[in-house]
């Protein structure tokens, strides 16, 4: 990576002191967007704390214990990428040079083992959490750090744990096949997700059985409909699309069928039969149904939310998926004083609209073969690679049903054809994008999932501590102000 100057990382960490660093695992953790900061994580998700509301108009937060907080597993460093949070570019650079695939990750990777070095815990083992986007920002970081092996630790190099383990909350694993970002890819990963949010809605059909194995028929007509896409309606996935083959489909009894196993599974449409004009019939109009038409189509009353299906918004309102305004958090500026006894007069910036439009999604980060190439877009070769670096890597990724930004079934594609199903499984809840367990149906399953993941890591010794707080045991606070550390062109959180 070209040497763009220094930036200051902004951190919060929450650690367990009554446990020794040695077996104690650390986990790093990174919102998606890109332009997310991690307080969203932080705050009620994983962190210690959570709030009630409404938000007071002024004075203190009401502050209660997270109970779905991951300390009793792990300690936690929420991370703020470049041009997020309090996080910046230290002049002469500027943020939008940190801004894409490689050098984001790059500088994030050096804030890891700056990190590690500086609070030694070389020897802990190391796990990085992403969300959304951060499905390629993370394997990305994965492939990097592994790759440098230990030459970036100041000690203990020996025996020093370099990375243990991945989580991945409802991840952008694949720009190249996400027909909600690309025209020219087929919709059939997305068909269990219409489904089960057209179930949820109670629209044409309900589900048939068990949950389970009604995603299991869908799957089965998803890859009908993958099929289909390659051959009889090709030509509609095209900017500009040709119907010759999709009108000559129609004309026949499987090609009725088939449309109307769309109208059965998400309740768009209605019965078809050869012949039949386009008139009030979305799929024959095009089955390459994108996400963002579906959550228009399925009730003409209201739009359904891309994050969570379930959730129906105004027919005018943005959807926050699409939405490029820059909100700062008062309220986290609030709890980081009253909380932690940190007090920044600069804005917390929670979500930079700026930085999604001027990503660069180019990585130039050179692979071995087999797994070189194209890699715009895409973190599904920095997984296979990562787990040729370290074979016993353990990456776990989650995903809500009712998603329709990262569609579960799209990745379950994705990682069967890169062959690394068995490695790393696919966990699905009753929940939308970003699976939190204070908002999903399946929260007991959620954390047990969780907890069960950092349960097959390497052995925790107990130690004797002290709560301090109700329900939650000792933390260390750490200041987070940028200081004048220097390592790999990056600042560190001042303890």
């Amino acid at each position: 990576m070209p040497d763009f100057g220094s930036a200051a990382i902004f951190y919060t960490a929450y650690t367990r002191d009554d446990l020794p660093k040695g077996s104690r695992p650390v986990t790093f953790i990174f919102n998606g967007g890109p332009g997310s900061a991690s307080a969203d994580l932080d705050l009620g998700f994983l962190g210690p704390k959570d709030f009630t509301l409404p938000l007071p108009a002024s004075g203190p937060l009401q502050l209660i214990d997270n109970p779905n907080t991951l300390l009793d597993k792990t300690d936690l460093v929420f991370v703020d990428p470049i041009g997020t949070g309090y996080s910046s570019a230290v002049s002469p650079g500027v943020n939008s040079d940190y801004w894409g695939v490689e050098r984001d990750a790059q500088v994030l990777s050096d804030f890891v083992t700056r990190y590690v070095n500086v609070n030694n815990r070389q020897l802990s083992p190391k796990y990085i959490y992403g969300v959304s986007y951060s499905g390629i920002r993370v394997p990305v970081m994965s492939g990097l750090l592994l790759e440098s092996e230990t030459k970036k630790y100041s000690a203990n190099k020996e025996s020093t744990n370099i990375l243990n383990g991945l989580i991945l909350n409802s991840p952008l694993l694949d720009l190249n096949t996400d027909c909600l970002r690309s025209y020219d890819a087929p919709c059939g990963g997305v068909l269990p997700t219409y489904a089960m949010v057209a179930s949820y809605k109670d629209k044409y059909t309900r589900r048939d059985g068990e949950t389970a194995e009604y995603v299991d028929n869908v799957r089965e007509f998803a890859a009908k409909f993958n099929k289909r896409a390659g051959a009889e309606f090709s030509g509609m996935l095209k900017e500009k699309p040709d119907r010759t083959g999709w009108d000559a489909y129609l004309r026949t009894q499987d090609g009725a069928d088939f449309v109307n196993q769309l109208y059965k599974y998400t309740g768009i449409g209605k019965l078809y039969k050869p012949g039949d004009g386009l008139a009030g019939n979305p799929w024959v109009e095009n089955p390459n149904m994108e996400p963002a038409r579906f959550t228009r189509l399925l009730d003409p009353k209201v739009k359904l939310q891309l994050t969570d299906g379930r959730v129906a918004i105004p027919i005018d309102k943005v959807d926050p998926s699409f939405d490029r305004t820059s909100v700062a958090y008062d309220y986290i500026k609030t709890y980081q004083k009253q909380f932690i006894g940190y007090d920044q007069v600069s804005p917390y910036l929670g979500y930079n609209g700026e930085i999604i439009n001027l990503w660069n999604y180019r990585s130039n980060h050179i692979l071995p073969p087999p797994a070189n190439g194209d890699r715009t877009g895409t973190s599904i070769n920095d997984l296979a690679y990562s787990r040729t670096l370290n074979p016993a890597l353990k990456v776990l990724i989650e995903h809500g049903y009712y998603d329709l930004n990262t569609p579960f079934h799209q990745n379950e594609l994705n990682i069967a054809a890169a062959g690394l199903s068995a490695q790393m499984p696919i966990k699905l809840y009753e929940g939308g994008h970003g699976v939190d367990p204070a908002h999903t149906n399946d929260a007991d399953r959620v954390l047990s999932d969780l907890k069960d993941f950092y349960d097959r890591a390497p052995a925790i010794t107990p130690g004797a501590g002290t709560n301090v707080i109700s329900g939650m045991p000792v933390l260390r606070r750490l200041d987070h102000a940028a200081d004048d550390l220097r390592a790999a062109g990056l600042n560190g959180g001042r303890q």
